[in-house]
């Protein structure tokens, strides 16, 4: 629960900088940095900081569901990872559906992070449209700048699209008690 109340922005520096001494350290050894402007890196740390958010839902979520279900499965024989995997997780997938999309939405429009940690070449979306309005800013060239906009926003719509019944489900499944 603890980790909830930290928000990733606020940590910014120190990832960085443990990073960067990962990245010297590495630098001694074999000539390279691996950490620093790394995507693969980015994306652990996205994924470590959605860890709390996750875990809150999915737990919550897991306690609202019947315990009559995972006795009944050991009852017909099933193991542990048997009854997660053929009776629980179908149950709440719509828990899961939601955290996937809560976290996709966080993580596609994150600015700070992907600022800090890619500073080389190789950009996020945000970071590139960011530039993209920095530069066109002088030129007031807004055809560029909405063409920016609508490609950022278009794999978001898809997925809103795609998730959006069961995203509801996930919503509003814990208001009612049978």
């Amino acid at each position: 629960m603890a980790g909830l109340f930290i928000n990733v922005n606020y940590i910014v520096v120190p990832i960085f900088l443990m990073l960067l001494g990962w990245d010297r350290y590495f630098m001694k050894i074999i000539g390279r940095g691996l950490f620093i402007d790394n995507i693969v890196v980015l994306a652990i740390v996205y994924a470590a900081s959605a860890i709390p958010f996750t875990i809150y839902l999915i737990s919550n979520y897991f306690k609202t569901t019947s315990r009559t279900y995972e006795e009944a499965a050991y009852i017909d024989g099933c193991g542990y990872f048997r009854t997660m995997i053929s009776i629980m997780i179908p149950m709440v997938r719509p828990s899961i559906i939601t955290v996937i999309l809560f976290n996709f939405l966080a993580f596609w429009n994150e600015y700070i992070l992907a600022l800090t940690l890619m500073p080389g070449e190789s950009k996020t979306l945000p970071v590139g449209l960011i530039n993209l309005m920095q530069s066109q800013k002088a030129a007031a060239n807004y055809g560029q700048m909405y063409a920016g906009l609508v490609i950022v926003m278009i794999p978001t719509l898809i997925l809103y699209i795609l998730v959006q019944k069961r995203l509801t489900q996930g919503m509003s499944i814990g208001g009612v008690k049978e």
